[in-house]
Formats: structure tokens, C-alpha cells, sequence
């Protein structure tokens, strides 16, 4: 089943059309807010009409896709960390440079792909644009913003733009979304409904069963009332979640993922009935080994080389490797299981979930034929009443209207809905109401350099 919006690809009476200068222009703004000396917004209309028009188009019958960073070829690497690892990225210069225009884009694009590398892209002092040089290493960004990895590296660049599908353009100044045009819409923001807000709310049952579970297992030596620790652990079930959906966004199939409370199957047709608890059992034991991985690392650190010990108990640096033997493993475990799951989305029908995010079936047709009498869109992760807006049942594909059928009959149930262009809704029930967020942010909206130590307690 595929399905997108009626009105994903024209514009709906009263609904104000917006084309690529639209998008230079709020990129514009932004580096002029940040105080920074932005390229004339013409040569930015140019850039983004550029890739506009190359995304339209395709490549021996595959999409054009790629990333491109706004880079001076004078000074590509302006101020360069103390300390460079290996696996930092590099800007590799093309001789000669390529005049840019959406002709050239296309022809170049297959020696790109935006899970590894990124066009250099500059203005002359003449105001021409051209691709003057390749970067490499954008893995370990791509990893690091789909929740594969758990540092990433600085982005390179004044700004950062990017084409993920037909008439479909990002823009990004570092880790941030500025905006993005879908065909003839902008988006200035995305809603994080993972962190804070009505859904993380509904979710937080589930979160609050995985600490529980982990009491069985859990070190000695840390507590269980860790804050950071908890923090951590939510952290980890959030990202899960996250990357399911990136997934089935990537494999741009469409999909959906329905977690409810009902363990009836009541208005649900479930063809494919599995238990499948792997996700869950997966998480429980990455929690376990990184707390035990941290407290021997801390415990060198802090007791023996802060101090300066020369003697230090071989059995602590063997704790230290097991654990982290056990976490790559469990590392690769979770990768697999992601994959799993999110391979069943292109079989017709949703996948249903529990509240523990264990997969009860899919191919799942939902039999609620009653329709929602009111559906409002979220302005932020709250549902703030202020924000809402009232939206037409009618204008969704059935795949949208079904779950908005379930989720207003049983409260407490979140539909997650992928359609086959990447956008992704979650809808719930608020106080009576049927809520859907339609720009959700699924990636890491920030660049944090390194996770925030946890700290366990002394012993007395």
C-alpha cells in the first residue's frame, strides 16, 4: 500500500505556494540573525533552484540524492580542532571546478551519496557558482543523526543543504534545520514530540516499565534512583524508536506502527500474529552493560589514574573489556533487530506494538469504520490550544484515515504513519480531541559533543 497527501503535490485553495527563493531566504535571514555574512540571496535563489530542478529529474531511473556544504575553497577548514582524529572530514578539491547548474548536478551526483560524502559548493568573486571539491567521512555524521553512533563530528561549511526526494530540499546550518521545501511548501520548523508533550507522556509508561525491569541485573555498585542514569536509559528507548522510523523512512515503502494499551485486538484484523519481544529484552541488556562498562571506567579513572595508583587490580581492566565486548555486541544485536522490524511496514496493513515496543503482528487492517468528529493538527509538542488547527478528515490518504479511526476510539493509543514521500504524523487522543503532529523531528536536532558522565554513588 502507498499512499501521500491529496494535497502533497498541489496547492490547496487559499494554501500560499512557496518556491526555492522562499528557501534562500529563510536561509538568508538565519546567517544574518547569527550575525554571519551570508552569500547575496541571489546566488542562494541560484543554488537552491539548481537543486530544485535536478531533483526533479532522475539518474539512469533512480533519484537524485545528495548533500551539498557551502564551503570556501580559500579557507575550508577555518578553525581546525586542537586534536584531529582520524576520521574527521576532508575536502578534496576537483580540478577544474564545475560550473553549477542543475544539468552538472545531475551528471556528478552518482559520485556522491549523502550517507558518506557531500559536495563543496562556492561563488566565485564573479558571483558564479560552481562545485569545487568532494568531503569525505559523512558517515560518521549520518550515523550519528539516525542514532547509530554516539558521537559525531562537526559539519563543515557556512551552511549545509540537502535534496531526500522528489522537490524535497533541506537546509541546515550545522546540526539544525533551518527549513525545508516539500515540492511547494515551507517548513520553518519541526516538532520534537519525542522529548517533551502529550506523546512523550503516553510513552512514558513503557519508559517507566524498562526501569523496572532492569532491577533484575542491575549493578550493585549503581543506583537505581540515578538521574542520569534514568535519563540515559530513556534516552536509549527514545532512539530506538527513532531509528524504526527512520528506517522505514529511508526504505520510502510508507508504513505504520500502531503502540496501544488494548490487548483485545478489538477493531483490529491482525493477519500475521508474531511475538516478537527482541527490542525490548535487546534494550534491557545494553542498559545493564553500559552501567557496568562505566562504573570500571570510572572507577580506573577516578581511584587509581587520577591518583597516580602504579597497582591496579587486573580484574577491573577485565570487567572494563567484558563490558564492552557485551555492548558492541548488543550494539549490533539492536541494528539487526531495527531492521527487523522495520522490514515488516511493507507487507499492506500496520504493525502493531505494545507499550513495551514488542511486536504483536503485522499486516494488521484496522475494522473501526466510526469517524473522528473533530482532528486538529499540533502547532508544538503540547497540543497547546492556542497552536491547534483544525483539519479536513477528508484530505488524508486511507492509511492516515484508519489510524485517525482507531486512535479516537481508544484513547491512550499512538498510530505512527510513514507515508511513501518520508513524511512522518503521530497522532493520540487529547483531552477528547484527536491530535495529529505532521512535522516531526525524527533526527538529532543538535550536535552534543559527548555524552554527559554518570556518576555513581560512593560507597560508605
Amino acid at each position: 500500500m502507498t499512499e501521500t497527501l491529496i494535497t502533497s503535490s498541489v496547492t490547496a485553495p487559499g494554501r500560499q505556494s512557496h518556491s526555492p527563493k522562499d528557501l534562500a531566504l529563510a536561509v538568508h535571514s538565519e546567517l544574518l540573525n547569527r550575525r554571519t555574512s551570508p552569500p547575496a540571496l541571489e546566488i542562494l535563489t541560484e543554488l537552491f533552484e539548481s537543486m530544485y530542478f535536478a531533483s526533479l529529474k532522475t539518474e539512469e531511473s533512480k533519484p537524485v540524492l545528495f548533500h551539498v556544504a557551502y564551503v570556501d575553497p580559500q579557507k575550508p577548514d577555518p578553525k581546525p580542532p586542537k586534536t584531529t582524529v582520524h576520521d574527521r572530514w576532508r575536502c578534496v578539491r576537483l580540478s577544474p571546478p564545475i560550473a553549477l547548474n542543475s544539468t552538472n548536478l545531475l551528471k556528478i551526483a552518482p559520485a556522491s551519496d549523502p550517507r558518506t560524502s557531500s559536495f563543496a559548493v562556492h561563488h566565485d568573486p564573479d558571483g558564479r557558482l560552481t562545485v569545487w571539491g568532494l568531503i569525505d567521512q559523512g558517515n560518521s555524521y549520518h550515523d550519528y543523526v539516525n542514532f547509530d553512533s554516539e558521537s559525531g563530528p562537526e559539519r563543515p561549511g557556512l551552511f549545509q543543504a540537502s535534496i531526500t526526494g522528489i522537490g524535497h530540499l533541506v537546509a541546515y546550518i550545522g546540526y539544525e534545520k533551518i527549513a525545508e521545501l516539500k515540492i511547494n511548501k515551507l517548513v520553518r520548523t519541526a516538532i520534537d514530540v519525542f522529548q517533551s508533550g502529550k506523546i512523550r507522556d503516553v510513552l512514558e509508561t513503557a519508559i517507566q516499565s524498562l526501569l523496572q525491569s532492569l532491577q533484575v541485573g542491575w549493578p550493585d555498585e549503581f543506583p537505581p534512583d540515578s538521574a542520569d542514569w534514568k535519563q540515559y536509559v530513556t534516552e536509549t528507548w527514545l532512539s530506538a524508536l527513532r531509528r524504526i522510523l527512520l528506517r522505514v523512512q529511508g526504505i520510502r515503502h510508507g508504513g505504520a506502527f500502531l503502540m496501544t494499551p488494548d490487548q483485545t485486538d478489538q477493531g483490529l484484523l491482525v493477519k500475521h500474529k508474531i511475538a516478537y519481544d527482541r527490542l525490548r529484552t535487546a534494550l534491557q541488556r545494553h542498559s545493564v552493560a553500559t552501567a557496568q562498562r562505566m562504573i570500571a571506567s570510572e572507577i580506573i579513572g577516578d581511584e587509581y589514574m587520577e591518583k597516580d595508583v602504579e597497582d591496579m587490580p587486573i580484574a577491573l581492566h577485565v570487567d572494563e573489556w567484558i563490558a564492552g565486548y557485551d555492548l558492541e555486541e548488543i550494539r549490533t544485536e539492536l541494528g539487526g533487530v531495527i531492521w527487523f522490524i522495520s522490514l515488516l511496514t511493507r507487507v499492506d496493513g500496520l504493525v502493531l506494538l505494545n507499550q513495551n515496543l514488542e511486536v504483536q503482528g503485522f499486516g494488521v487492517e484496522i475494522t473501526v469504520r466510526e469517524e473522528p468528529r473533530e482532528i486538529y493538527a499540533a502547532g508544538d509538542a503540547w497540543a497547546s490550544d492556542s497552536l491547534l488547527k483544525r483539519v479536513d478528515y477528508q484530505l488524508y490518504g486511507t492509511r492516515h484515515r484508519s489510524m485517525m479511526r482507531y486512535c479516537d476510539k481508544f484513547p491512550g493509543s499512538v498510530g505512527l504513519v510513514i507515508s511513501q514521500d518520508g513524511d512522518v504524523r503521530v497522532m493520540t487522543k487529547v483531552h477528547g480531541r484527536l491530535v495529529v503532529w505532521e512535522n516531526i523531528q525524527l533526527q538529532l536536532p543538535k550536535f552534543v559533543s559527548r555524552k554527559k558522565p554518570i556518576r555513581r554513588r560512593a560507597k560508605r
